[in-house]
């Protein structure tokens, strides 16, 4: 080891930089690939059915089925003329 560290500083500045940042992009790439590693098993661990309950999914899923549902009312076109001449007679109120 003490040889090899000595190789390299009878090496120019320039080569050892290269070097460095050689080494600094392979361990960089090497702790990505094992963060992604430790990512996909703790998704793979988790209890998708164990999660829905804490958050109590099922239930809001059946609050949201008996919420009231709105609907829009339905105008023919006379009325749609109407409205619409209501609003242009505003607008040419409003300076």
């Amino acid at each position: 080891m003490n040889d090899f560290l000595k190789k390299i500083q009878q090496r120019s500045e320039a080569e050892r930089r290269m070097i460095f940042w050689a080494l600094v992009i392979l361990f960089g790439i090497v702790f990505f690939g094992l963060w992604l590693l430790m990512i996909k098993r703790q998704v793979d661990s988790l209890n998708k059915d164990k999660i829905r309950q804490d958050l109590n999914l099922p239930q809001l899923e059946e609050h949201f089925k008996n919420l009231p549902k709105s609907e829009l009312p339905k105008f023919d076109e006379e009325e749609l003329k109407q409205l619409e001449e209501l609003l242009n007679e505003a607008a040419e109120e409003t300076p």
